[in-house]
């Protein structure tokens, strides 16, 4: 495993406006976010006869493990994240919960991503993060999934999904730019504002950090069509596999540890 790169946010900095500019620029790509944590939520708990344990991939600033902590009041989540720059985001948001909010960096590349957890955990997820993987990678953390979850476990990703047919792809983005017009947070930060000056603040030698293991990501914005998801999963040892969500190019997928 990668060394720890974790470090504290300045001291005077405001980390509520952060997590909040944070909040605001993903609603402005992500069209129905709330809708897609509130029904792995109810998707966890339907699946689920307790929920102690629930671990998320790619946490960032702990937006998904916010709505897992409230929902589930007697539950312990671990949060993983390649990215010492959303982490201190994400332990600020969850201070308030304690030692039930557990913060990781690894590299979910490496098999030993799952050192540090009690497993088996009841529920993995995560949230437009494991689209950075290239597929051969995603392949192999899928397998290793079905090690991490107890039997009847579930796993559910809420990502970006592509399709193989040209037109289909251009239609899809073209719908969601115009989903995203009518949700109106046009005057949030773009992904590249909110770096800019969210780095700023942290200084020249994070920024560089930041850029080197941005720089190692692999995979795509696009999304790999969602049958080869669907088809890795059941490979991997997961049956009730599907689709439990879709607009146009994002989905929320999964299924149970057989």
């Amino acid at each position: 495993m990668r060394p720890s790169t974790q470090f504290e946010l300045p001291e005077g900095v405001d980390w509520g406006l952060w997590v909040e500019r944070w909040d605001r620029m993903q609603e402005r790509y992500l069209v129905r976010r709330d809708e897609r944590m509130e029904l792995i939520v109810r998707l966890i708990r339907d699946t689920q006869s307790s929920v102690r344990c629930v671990v998320d991939l790619g946490c960032g600033t702990g937006s998904l493990m916010l709505a897992v902590l409230r929902a589930f009041p007697r539950a312990q989540v671990f949060g993983l994240d390649f990215d010492p720059t959303l982490l201190a985001l994400a332990r600020a948001r969850l201070a308030g919960f304690s030692e039930r909010a557990q913060l990781m960096q690894v590299d979910m590349r490496e098999e030993s991503w799952v050192e540090g957890l009690p497993l088996p955990v009841d529920a993995a997820v995560s949230a437009t993060a494991l689209h950075w993987l290239p597929p051969g990678e995603l392949a192999l953390l899928y397998k290793r999934l079905a090690k991490v979850l107890h039997q009847g476990g579930i796993f559910l990703n809420a990502d970006h999904v592509g399709s193989d047919h040209t037109s289909i792809q251009k239609g899809w983005e073209q719908h969601r730019e115009l989903m995203r017009a009518q949700e109106g947070h046009s005057s949030a930060d773009d992904w590249d504002g909110f770096w800019e000056a969210y780095l700023g603040v942290l200084g020249p030698s994070v920024r560089q950090l930041h850029q080197r293991l941005i720089g190692e990501w692999e995979g795509s914005d696009a999304g790999i069509p969602l049958a080869w998801h669907l088809d890795q999963l059941r490979a991997s040892g997961f049956t009730a596999v599907d689709c439990f969500w879709r607009c146009d190019c994002d989905a929320i997928y999964g299924g149970i540890r057989a």
